[in-house]
């Protein structure tokens, strides 16, 4: 039998996949909804549950904070990974952020193939990401919202994050082919 946390993150992910594919957002009504619904199941299992859910809020808000502000992901993509964390706690991002990568990196080798190897938008963030580490911070890249025309060749990466929530939280429970 399905319980309600699985229906919940399956639909939940669905849902935000299909969002960034076709309309390249995230409403935050479905964050508002998942966040909710994510607080709400894991209060019924008591407080130690709780307190695990939002911590794995935070720690997804903190996780990804950092791309966010070099303008590698919006604000949606973030608010998504803090739902992911709610329903699963703080204990699966890890695992969750690395299938999740591995998406992304498989879409993204397709995505340059399909687009005949386009690499200026890799150039401009490996661009960005070394004047920031060069700098210690002190320089950063232009914010998200002056980077929009990337958008056309970014990546929707709730799909990455909704495949590798489903991969490690279904497929890999235990975290054998991870390894951790």
């Amino acid at each position: 039998m399905i319980s309600f946390l699985d229906l919940s993150i399956v639909v939940f992910t669905c849902l935000s996949a299909l969002f960034d594919l076709t309309a390249r957002r995230i409403p935050n009504w479905l964050i508002l909804a998942g966040v909710a619904a994510a607080v709400l199941i894991n209060a019924s299992h008591g407080t130690y549950a709780l307190v695990l859910s939002l911590l794995g809020f935070a720690l997804g808000i903190a996780v990804l904070i950092v791309p966010f502000a070099l303008g590698w992901l919006g604000a949606g993509d973030v608010k998504s990974f803090a739902v992911v964390g709610a329903f699963l706690g703080a204990a699966w991002l890890p695992r969750v952020a690395f299938y999740t990568a591995v998406t992304a990196g498989v879409m993204g080798i397709v995505w340059m193939i399909v687009n005949h190897l386009h690499l200026q938008g890799f150039k401009v963030m490996w661009t960005d990401f070394r004047l920031a580490i060069a700098t210690f911070g002190h320089i950063l890249p232009d914010p998200a919202m002056t980077n929009m025309d990337r958008q056309r060749h970014s990546l929707p990466w709730a799909v990455a994050l909704g495949a590798g929530t489903i991969i490690a939280y279904y497929l890999d429970p235990q975290g054998q082919w991870a390894g951790f």
